[in-house]
C-alpha cells in the first residue's frame, strides 16, 4: 500500500483558490475532468421555492434574482432550468448562452452580459407593468445596481412619455424591493425581487459543511496509507467535521454572530472558507504556529501532504482553526482578504477572561481534549523564561488554545467571551432563537436592558435602574446630553410601546436571514425603527451595566444622538396636533423627577 491521490480532495482544492476557479461552469468542468460524477451540489432549502414560484401557472410573472457577485444567481437559475426541463437540458447551449426568449419563456442567466437585449428585456418587463400579467414567466439574474442603471438609460432614450412614466414605475418597484425588501407601489406584486445577499449564511455554511463531509467522495481515501496510520491531517479534519455536530455548530455561530452584525458572505466565500478549513496547512505568521518548520504552501493535497517528512509533528500546527481563520494564507490576507478580514475582527483568542484561562491550565478537569494540550506546560506557566520557551510561540500556544476550547466547547454559556462582542451569548438566546420562532420578541428584561441604556445615552447622566427601566424618556432637540441643563420638556415612551421585530419583505423564503430592530411606537399611525445589530445591542448591554456611553463606542453614541433627534422630532410634531401635554422632569440623585415651574407676577 502507499498514499493515493483522492480526486475529490483535488476537486475541493479548486475552491481555495482565486474567484475565477469557484464559478459554476468552471467546477462543473474540473469535476467532470476528475471522471467525478457528483460534484458538490448544495440542496439550498430556499431554491425549491423558487422553482416552485417559477414554474406555477398561477403566480406566473417575473421574478428576478439580485445580490451580489458570488451569490450563486447563474448556478440558481441552471438549477431551476434544469429542473423544468429534465432531460431535455443541454449544457452545451446553456454554457454558451447568457439569454434564452421564446414564446414560452423568457431566462436572462446573467444581464450583465448581455449587450443590445438589455432593453428587449427592459420592455418585456415594461409590457408586463402596462398589460398588469405576464404572458410568460421572466426569470432574470443581475447583480446588484445595474439593472436600475440600464432602466436609466432606458427612459434617457424613451420617446414616450406612457413609457417614460411605466418605466419609471419599474424602476421605483425594483430600488423599493432592493432596499427596503418591499413596495408599495401600484402592480408591484407583478415583479417578485429574491435578494440571495439577504439570505441566511449561517444556514448556507451548514450546508455547505454537510454537503462536503457527507460526499462519496471521501471513499476514495480508502487504502491510504494516511488514512490507515492516521497521518493525513486532511482526513482527520474531515472526520472530525463529520463527527462533531459540536464544532460545525460552532464555526457557523460565527458567521451567525458576523450576519447579524449586517455582514454578507456569498455562497463563493462560504465555499471558500469550507474548504480552506479542510486543507489548511500550517500558519503563516510566527506568531501563531507551534512548530519551527516552514511550507512552501498554504494548502495541503494527497501529494503534497504525503511529500512532508515527520508528518506528526505537523499535527498540532494544521488543526481546524488554522483554515478557519486563514492563519495558513499569510498575515496580509488574514487581515484583508474576505472572508478571513471580518472573521480576525472578531479576536476571537486575543480577548479572554480567568474564566478560559483556567479553563485551559486545568485540562484533568475539561471534558473535551485540545490539540494543544501537548503545550499545556506553557498554558500552566506564569512566564516565559519559567516554560524555557520563546515569547512568540508563548503567544502563539495561548491564543489558538483558547480558539480551539471555543471551537471544541460545546454548550458552554461563557463560549463568546472568547471575543469582542461578549454579549453575544445574551443576544442569540433571549432575542435571535425567539425570532426564529415568533415575528416580534417581547422580552421583559431585554426591553428594560435596552430603555435603560437610552435613557443614559440619550441625556448624558448616570440613570438609576429603579426610574430608568419602564419608560423612555426623550428629551427636545437641544435638550439632555447636549446640555449640562438637567431640566427639560420631555414626553415618554413606556415598555409596553417599544418591542424587537425583524425586518420582512413582501417575498420571504424559509432560508431568509433574520434581522432584527427595535420599533418605538409613537401613536397608532407612528413608529421609528432602529436596526439591532450585535455590536449596537452590546453597546447598549455595556451602557446598562454602567460603562459611560460616550467612552465605550463614540460612533455609536453619536448614532444614538441622531436618533434620539428623530424621535424627539416626531414627537413634537404629534404633541402640537394632540391635547397631549408635556411634562417637565428633572434628574435627581439619578431618578427622573417630576418638576413645577414657578412663575412670578410683576
Amino acid at each position: 500500500m502507499a498514499w493515493k491521490v483522492n480526486a475529490w480532495i483535488k476537486y475541493l482544492e479548486g475552491y481555495c483558490q482565486g474567484k475565477n476557479q469557484i464559478q459554476d461552469e468552471y467546477v462543473r468542468k474540473v469535476a467532470a475532468s476528475l471522471g467525478l460524477e457528483g460534484p458538490l451540489n448544495i440542496d439550498f432549502k430556499w431554491q425549491g421555492q423558487i422553482i416552485q414560484q417559477f414554474n406555477s401557472k398561477d403566480s406566473q410573472g417575473v421574478i428576478i434574482l439580485t445580490g451580489t457577485a458570488g451569490d450563486g444567481k447563474t448556478k440558481l437559475c441552471r438549477d431551476i432550468v434544469k429542473q423544468i426541463d429534465g432531460d431535455l437540458f443541454n449544457e452545451d447551449d446553456w454554457n454558451a448562452r447568457s439569454y434564452f426568449c421564446n414564446e414560452d419563456r423568457t431566462i436572462v442567466k446573467d444581464f450583465s452580459e448581455l449587450q443590445s437585449e438589455k432593453f428587449e428585456v427592459i420592455e418585456q418587463l415594461i409590457d408586463v407593468l402596462t398589460a398588469g400579467k405576464a404572458s410568460k414567466p421572466i426569470l432574470i439574474a443581475v447583480n446588484d445596481g445595474i439593472l436600475v442603471e440600464e432602466i436609466d438609460n432606458y427612459i434617457s432614450r424613451a420617446r414616450s412619455e406612457e413609457v417614460k412614466k411605466t418605466a419609471s414605475l419599474l424602476k421605483e418597484i425594483i430600488e423599493d424591493k432592493i432596499n427596503l425588501g418591499f413596495s408599495d407601489c401600484n402592480r408591484q406584486e407583478l415583479i417578485k425581487l429574491i435578494n440571495l445577499s439577504k439570505l441566511n449564511a449561517k444556514d448556507n455554511f451548514s450546508l455547505i459543511i454537510n454537503e462536503i463531509v457527507g460526499h462519496a467522495g471521501w471513499e476514495g481515501c480508502n487504502d491510504c496509507d494516511g488514512k490507515k496510520n492516521n497521518q493525513c491531517p486532511i482526513y482527520s479534519k474531515y472526520q472530525l467535521l463529520k463527527t462533531s455536530k459540536t464544532v460545525r455548530e460552532n464555526l457557523s455561530n460565527i458567521i451567525l454572530l458576523l450576519q447579524l452584525n449586517n455582514e454578507h458572505f456569498t455562497i463563493r466565500e462560504l465555499l471558500n472558507l469550507a474548504t480552506n478549513t479542510i486543507l489548511s496547512a500550517i500558519p503563516k505568521p510566527k506568531s501563531l504556529k507551534t512548530c519551527s518548520e516552514d511550507l512552501n504552501h498554504s494548502v495541503f493535497n494527497c501529494l503534497r501532504v504525503s511529500k512532508v517528512n515527520n508528518i506528526n509533528d505537523y499535527f498540532s500546527d494544521t488543526s481546524i482553526e488554522v483554515g478557519f481563520w486563514g492563519m495558513n494564507l499569510g498575515p496580509h490576507k488574514m487581515l484583508n482578504y474576505r472572508p478571513y478580514s471580518e472573521i480576525n475582527k472578531l479576536m476571537f483568542g486575543e480577548l479572554s477572561t480567568n474564566y478560559w484561562d483556567n479553563y485551559l491550565k486545568e485540562e484533568s478537569e475539561r471534558a473535551l481534549k485540545l490539540p494543544l494540550d501537548a503545550f499545556n506546560d506553557i498554558v500552566n506557566a506564569k512566564a516565559t523564561k519559567k516554560a524555557q520557551v520563546e515569547p512568540e510561540l508563548w503567544s502563539a500556544v495561548i491564543r489558538r488554545s483558547r480558539m480551539q476550547a471555543y471551537c471544541y466547547q460545546s454548550q458552554d454559556p461563557k463560549a463568546f467571551l472568547l471575543q469582542k462582542y461578549r454579549s453575544f451569548g445574551y443576544y442569540k438566546d433571549r432575542i435571535f432563537e425567539k425570532l426564529q420562532l415568533s415575528t416580534r420578541c417581547e422580552d421583559f428584561d431585554v426591553i428594560s436592558l435596552i430603555i435603560l441604556a437610552l435613557n443614559r445615552v440619550f441625556h448624558g447622566r448616570y440613570i438609576n435602574e429603579q426610574s430608568g427601566k419602564d419608560r423612555l424618556y426623550i428629551p427636545e432637540n437641544g435638550q439632555g446630553s447636549i446640555t449640562p441643563i438637567s431640566i427639560f420638556h420631555a414626553d415618554e415612551i413606556r415598555d409596553r410601546d417599544i418591542y424587537i421585530s425583524k425586518v420582512t419583505g413582501d417575498f420571504q423564503l424559509d432560508g431568509a436571514r433574520i434581522e432584527p430592530e427595535v420599533v418605538f411606537v409613537i401613536d397608532r399611525q407612528t413608529s421609528l425603527k432602529l436596526n439591532l445589530t450585535v455590536e449596537l445591542f452590546d453597546f447598549l448591554y455595556e451602557v446598562a451595566a454602567g460603562a459611560p456611553p460616550n467612552t465605550t463606542n463614540p460612533r455609536l453614541y453619536k448614532k444614538l444622538l441622531i436618533f434620539r433627534s428623530k424621535l424627539a422630532t416626531q414627537i413634537h410634531k404629534i404633541s402640537r396636533t394632540s391635547i397631549n401635554r408635556l411634562e417637565t422632569y428633572t434628574i435627581k440623585d439619578g431618578d427622573f423627577k417630576p418638576s413645577t415651574l414657578k412663575v412670578n407676577h410683576g
